[in-house]
Formats: C-alpha cells, structure tokens, sequence
C-alpha cells in the first residue's frame, strides 16, 4: 500500500499553469474547509485523500510493502483530541522499522549505482539552459508586443533551470562522489566566491545562504515550526485574516511575481546569519549580530521569528539603520547589475537604445516569468491540505526522519526529460 501522500499534476506551459496555480496557491495558505476543528498548533492535517501514484523508474519508494493501508474515516464533523491529530491512526498501523529498512535498502541500491552517467546527464541539461539562454539573448532586442514572448519564456526557463535542477542538486553535494573535491560540480567549490557565483548561478539569493536555509535548516528541520520553509508559519497572517479570499488570491498572486527577490533572498540571508552566531556562540563568540532581528512568528510554531523580506531592509532604514540595506545590496546586486545593466548595455553599445530598451524589457519580462515558473515548481512541494507538519524535532537518518520526508511532502507527474527539466527535477521531491 502507499503511505498517504498523494501524487499530483502541474501543467508546464506557463499560460496555463499560472491560471491555474494562482487559485490552487491561494487555497493552500488560505484556511480551508475541513480544518475548523483542528487546534492551533497541532499538526495541520486534513485526511489525506486515496491516490494512485504516477509510475516513477527506478526507485519507487512510494510503492515500498511495509505501509499499512489508511483506514477510511471523516474528517469533517469529528471530534478529536489533540494526541489525534499528533499520532494518525494510519500512522498506529505502519510497520516503521520494516519499512525503513526497505526505504535504506533502496538508498543504498541507487546510490551504488550512480555512476559517470548522472552526471553527463546533469551536464546536458546545464546545455539545454544554455541553449535557452543564448536563444533568450540572441531574440531579445525583438518584440512585436510590449515584450517578446519567446525571447522572455526561454530566459526565464533558462535562469529557473540553473537553480532548481543545477544549483540544487549540485548544492545537496549530488555529485561529488563522481565528480572529485576538485571539481566544479562539487558542492563545496559550485558558485563560492563572486566569480563563480557569476558564472555557476547568478540569481538573487546567495549560494552559501541558501545552502544554510535550505540544505540544513529546510530538509533537517522538515515540516517543523522551526523549518524556515514551512508555508503554513510564513502565510500565517494570511491564513488567518478575515479579508476576502479574493483579496488573499491577489496577494499570492502579487508574492509570486516577485518571491525570490522580496522574501527568499533575505530570508536565506537572516537563516545563515543565525546560524553563524549559533556555531560562534559555541566557541564563547558573541560578535555577531543579526542584522536581520524579525519578533516571533505568530501562532503556536515554537520560539521561532517570522521570515524576513524586503520590508524589513526598508523599514530599517527608515530609523537609520542601513546595515540590513548593505548587507542585501551585496546580495542582490550581481544578478541585478549582470541582467539589468550590463546585458541592456551592452545591446546599448551594439544596435543603440531603441534595441537596448526592447532588450531591457524582454528581461523584466523574464524576471516575472522565472519567478511565477519557479514559485509554481518550489512552493507547492510542501504545501497543501494532506501534507503533515510536526511539532517535534526527529533525529536525523532514523526511522522516523525518513517517514515525515514523505509524508511531509509532495511528488507530482513524473518521466520524461522534457517534463521533468520543467520542474527542474523537483517533481521527485519525496525521493
């Protein structure tokens, strides 16, 4: 039998996958129908739905023998008491240490046989994002519209590509058992320092703050209040507003024209500033500070602070504190200066302004596009109604940290490279 996490399709054309996500988005942080009897801190689940899993090749640890089946029940109506809501009764049901057993078995047939392969195949995808973007650049000072579609989809997929599909798996150290501590595709060496960020992955967030919220805090911290990706802590206040859900469907909308810039990049920045002064305060060090200091996070998610963003940057410096100001245009200012100064320049050098101006807006255009792109591939692999969260910490690599790795989140459509390069490979993301 499956565990209860449920296989899901997302469409990988743009125009219709943005219709479609805005509402399915909204939704999800929105409180939703079927919740109402659930306490406050307790893990925010709805009875996760009977689903047929989309055939993935070639492991299928979805399909692993030792789950019981889920015991048919209504959610609606019930009345439960909070060791309910902790312990599932699907959950009483499961064979635990059998089925981990079967899970690391698995672990350990694939990771034995990852060879050269993988990572020719990594690299031909890293061409395919070239390709798209030399096409991106080579049509950019074209447009019939206010901007040229095909020249602002093939950036935006290209630059989408190059973190979710390059940077993340070469950032979770996927390769370096094939490729050597010498390598470029070694996590330790992949866009460290300013040139190779510029070259490797130039984009908004910093590699080695996103390596920290997102490689330790994220997966160690799975689904936990203190997991600095967990949806349901950082859309609190809008969970819980009483504006129409309208109005809620705007803001989402609005967040996912402009995610990595507005909340990822300094997030990621807070998160590695706080975990730099936990490792320092170890060894007696208490200069460093958090330029980054956000009050508690509403709700009942622990001792935790709310996610930091843009506003936090503006809002400081407005009382004078310009620290936070400095620290994010040191952030923000490569990818800015390379697609918003230096490209339209350089059309400005070649074929004048009137090139230069239409350049200028194929690349704003990719801007939207890449995040909307991968907003719609990120933020829904942790989201949704039957997806559990935990109040507890778990060991690392127990039994236990590889359950809540499935049921805490969501794989979609798999198979195909074309498909798959879409979701930058994070369609897999249980595996």
């Amino acid at each position: 039998h499956n565990p209860p996490q449920q296989a899901r399709m997302r469409f990988t054309l743009l125009p219709v996958a943005v219709l479609a996500t805005v509402g399915q988005m909204a939704s999800a942080f929105a409180p939703a129908a079927g919740f109402n009897v659930a306490k406050m801190g307790a893990p925010a689940v709805a009875l996760p739905r009977a689903s047929s899993m989309s055939a993935r090749r070639p492991a299928r640890l979805l399909e692993l023998k030792a789950t019981a089946a889920l015991a048919p029940e209504t959610f609606k109506g019930a009345t439960r008491e909070e060791t309910d809501y902790t312990v599932p009764e699907w959950r009483k049901k499961v064979d635990l240490p059998t089925w981990a057993k079967e899970v690391r078995a698995v672990e350990k047939k694939y990771r034995t046989q990852q060879n050269d392969d993988d990572v020719n195949h990594m690299k031909k995808m890293l061409n395919w994002t070239y390709i798209l973007y030399a096409v991106g650049l080579a049509t950019a000072g074209f447009a019939t519209f206010p901007f040229n579609p095909i020249s602002a989809l093939c950036l935006s997929t290209a630059i989408c590509m190059r973190w979710t599909m390059i940077g993340h798996h070469v950032g979770h150290g996927g390769y370096n058992a094939q490729v050597g501590i010498e390598s470029r595709f070694h996590r330790a060496n992949y866009a460290r320092g300013p040139v190779r960020r510029f070259m490797d992955w130039c984009d908004w967030m910093l590699p080695e703050a996103w390596d920290v919220e997102h490689n330790f805090m994220h997966h160690y911290e799975l689904g936990e209040g203190s997991d600095p990706d967990l949806l349901e802590r950082n859309a609190h206040n809008v969970r819980t507003s009483s504006l129409p859900k309208a109005v809620k469907y705007m803001e989402m909308f609005a967040l996912m024209l402009m995610w990595k810039w507005f909340y990822y990049a300094p997030n990621t920045v807070k998160e590695m500033y706080d975990r730099q002064i936990k490792i320092a305060s170890k060894k007696g060090d208490y200069s460093i500070t958090q330029p980054f200091a956000m009050p508690e996070a509403p709700g009942d998610f622990g001792k935790v602070t709310k996610a930091a963003t843009i506003k936090h940057v503006v809002s400081e410096g407005f009382k004078g504190n310009f620290l936070p100001t400095k620290i994010m245009f040191s952030c923000l200012a490569p990818y800015f200066s390379a697609h918003f100064i230096i490209t339209p320049l350089i059309f400005y050098a070649l074929f004048g302004q009137a090139v230069a101006a239409t350049a200028l807006a194929n690349l704003v255009a990719a801007e939207i596009l890449t995040n909307i792109h991968s907003f719609i591939i990120v933020v829904p692999n942790h989201a949704g109604e039957d997806v559990y969260r935990f109040k507890t910490p778990v060991k690392v690599k127990t039994d236990d940290f590889y359950l809540r790795a499935v049921i805490g989140s969501v794989n979609f459509r798999t198979g195909g490279n074309v498909n798959d390069f879409m979701h930058g490979w994070l369609n897999y993301q249980i595996e």
